[in-house]
């Protein structure tokens, strides 16, 4: 399989149903990501220590950790590496509606699927998983095995990778959620007040002097923190929700590209076009039609 995949501040659509990159190794200091995705997303952290930010909310990650992204989710991790250490990660990333059909047989394992699927969780991580956790020797044993299948065997070896992960997946979710409940608070630090203030207002357009006045701060020091703390501007951040939000809308309606540009808070069709492939690679159109250009 991959050794890498491409990522960065953007939007990443799958190119095929299934896809999986085993232990995919970064040196690079104070690595960051921003992106969102069609498709259900899994990072399981073998080495390195950081934070991930999920729906407004920063959650710390280290080895054994598994955290997961749902479609459209805009998110991010940023990983603080020392001279000597490495940030080692495997990502396994598919389509839903294809991997739901495999579930048929299996009663409960598809109603939890569905429930991690298409409902507002507790929890999206999963920390300090038991050392030689089933995870590690299933991505193991399937990375020799589809790098080592045939092409037509390849999907069905997916379909059986995917179906054992999520059943353990579906035995430590519990006791995860009990566990998040057990020691949840309500305290917002700054950079999730700032983030939770964006998704209440990411449809108007942008004013940095509002968000100083709600949060009595100045505008240099939201800037500047925002910064230091996530590895990307308010700004850019402000763009990829935005973007994510219409690549949702190009696939779940039938608004015209003018109005999706209005529902995401800006005015010009001209800039929310380039912005819209800057993101995703494809114009809105192509993006909508499901059609490379």
């Amino acid at each position: 399989m991959k050794s890498h995949l491409k990522m960065g501040y953007n939007y990443n659509g799958l190119k095929t149903s299934f896809d999986f990159a085993y232990q995919i190794t970064t040196t690079k200091n104070n690595w960051n990501i921003f992106h969102s995705h069609e498709g259900m997303e899994f990072l399981y952290v073998h080495e390195g220590n950081g934070h991930a930010i999920i729906d407004q909310k920063i959650v710390e990650i280290g080895p054994r950790t598994l955290v997961y992204f749902q479609p459209f989710q805009l998110h991010g991790t940023k990983v603080f590496l020392e001279h000597s250490a490495v940030y080692i990660r495997s990502i396994l990333s598919f389509e839903p509606s294809e991997v739901e059909t495999y579930l048929q047989p299996f009663h409960a394992l598809k109603t939890f699927f569905q429930q991690i699927w298409k409902t507002k969780l507790v929890t999206q991580i999963i920390t300090e998983l038991p050392i030689g956790n089933p995870i590690e020797s299933l991505y193991r044993h399937y990375n020799h095995i589809l790098n080592n299948c045939s092409p037509n065997e390849k999907d069905e070896e997916f379909s059986l990778l995917i179906i054992s992960f999520l059943q353990y997946v579906k035995t430590v979710w519990p006791e995860q959620m009990q566990n998040m409940n057990q020691g949840s608070s309500t305290h917002q630090t700054y950079i999730e007040r700032i983030m939770t203030w964006i998704e209440e207002n990411y449809t108007v357009e942008f004013q940095l002097e509002l968000l100083s006045k709600e949060l009595h701060l100045s505008q240099h020091y939201i800037s500047h923190l925002f910064q230091n703390s996530t590895g990307t501007t308010i700004t850019q951040y402000l763009i990829a929700r935005r973007m994510r939000q219409a690549c949702w809308l190009l696939k779940n309606s039938t608004l015209p590209i003018h109005q999706i540009c209005q529902h995401v808070g800006l005015t010009n069709v001209s800039y929310f076009c380039k912005k819209f492939k800057d993101y995703t690679g494809r114009t809105p159109l192509s993006y909508r039609s499901g059609k490379a250009i």
